[in-house]
């Protein structure tokens, strides 16, 4: 490990379990759960968060070839990225500029499909990879002096960073500013390796949920020891991890059982991935999980207050060469998503969202070591113009 920003963190999860160190220098602190159930809050959040924030649209080897294009709704936004024959990924609207009609759909569960035009399937206006319209039936009849140039497919501001996709839904935000939204966290996925990665599976499933209640499982270990305790929380040690913040980002490190080698290793041989898992909050609505031999996507989409659409993208250093390999990875994305995220971290999401209307609570108590779900709600009201952190209960 030769990464400061890395080698800091793990120097204060030692000297957390060796107990020299308090890192919950918060008190514990209070959320009202209307935040959670409320459609006006999920509109608000929809106007102010979710069209204006660069959002994770996917990973670049989801479109390794000219052609391959991603279909996806975000936000009731219909999209379209797709790798053009110059090698560039872009994002544009899923939507024909003559009358507005969906271009494109895809019976694959995972949104991808391969084109080598756009073409309209109302009037048959086709469009390049790149956006342009190439063709319109009958033009010097129907449309005399049509300028094509300003016809071509409505795009969206989108950057691919360290192979991951970036974009703004809301075509008339403007330019994005990506350094200063990523705040340097992009400097983590290039140390990790993110450009190189691949994809070995993609799952995409609807939970009745509220989309921030998934975020604020993963701002906290406090659950897994308990929650996982049949799956992976043996693995970890309990209740134990330091989380620092970059701009609205966060960088958490959670100790594996593992890390009570690091003690009697010289800093260079602390392994991020054998010692630890890294978990990446990336603003507003996405989840990096750091396994030790592949790495988790995570994507919460509202559909409603309560429904979200979850995405789960699971990247592996190279796709496998040999049927070892491959069953390995087959087990791995079959225990972390069906075994861990579906029957534990969502179905327990599920349960909460139950509780949120029902008055049992009209405030909701966290504790200090929870002071993750407590940043991730303050940057979520700076957003908004709210507040809805409270120190004393109200």
């Amino acid at each position: 490990m030769d990464y400061a920003p890395h080698l800091a963190q793990f120097r204060r999860l030692l000297a957390l379990v060796r107990r020299e160190r308090d890192e919950n220098l918060a008190q514990p602190f209070y959320i009202r759960p209307d935040i959670y159930w409320r459609p006006e809050r999920l509109q608000l959040e929809m106007q102010r968060v979710f069209r204006r924030a660069p959002l994770v649209l996917g990973h670049a080897a989801m479109l390794p070839k000219a052609g391959d294009t991603l279909v996806m709704d975000v936000l009731g936004q219909p999209l379209l990225i797709a790798r053009g024959r110059d090698n560039t990924i872009r994002g544009f609207l899923n939507v024909c500029r003559h009358r507005g009609t969906r271009l494109c759909n895809t019976d694959n569960e995972n949104g991808i499909t391969r084109q080598s035009q756009f073409t309209c399937p109302y009037h048959n206006w086709v469009y390049d990879l790149d956006g342009r319209l190439k063709h319109v039936p009958l033009e010097a009849e129907g449309f005399p002096g049509l300028d094509k140039t300003r016809f071509g497919l409505t795009p969206i501001p989108l950057e691919v960073r360290e192979g991951m996709i970036f974009g703004i839904v809301d075509p008339d935000v403007g330019a994005m500013d990506l350094d200063g939204f990523l705040a340097g966290i992009d400097q983590d996925l290039k140390v990790f390796g993110f450009g190189q990665m691949q994809v070995y599976a993609a799952a995409t499933t609807k939970r009745k949920t509220n989309w921030k209640l998934i975020i604020d499982a993963f701002q906290e270990s406090y659950h897994v020891s308990r929650l996982h305790r049949s799956t992976v929380g043996p693995f970890f040690l309990d209740n134990c991890a330091v989380i620092d913040h970059l701009g609205p980002h966060s960088r958490a490190v959670v100790a594996r059982t593992e890390f009570a080698e690091i003690a009697a290793l010289p800093e260079r041989d602390w392994d991020a991935r054998r010692h630890s898992s890294f978990a990446y909050m990336l603003f507003p609505n996405t989840v990096l999980v750091l396994h030790p031999d592949y790495t988790s996507i995570l994507t919460m989409l509202p559909v409603a207050a309560d429904e979200t659409l979850f995405r789960h993208v699971m990247l592996v250093p190279q796709l496998p060469q040999d049927e070892k390999t491959e069953a390995h990875y087959r087990r791995s994305f079959e225990l972390i998503e069906g075994g861990v995220f579906q029957a534990e971290d969502l179905h327990i999401a599920e349960q909460a969202q139950i509780g949120m209307a029902s008055g049992a609570n009209k405030t909701m108590i966290y504790g200090r070591f929870e002071s993750g779900i407590r940043r991730f709600h303050e940057t979520l009201d700076e957003w908004l113009g709210t507040s809805s952190v409270k120190d004393e209960s109200q």
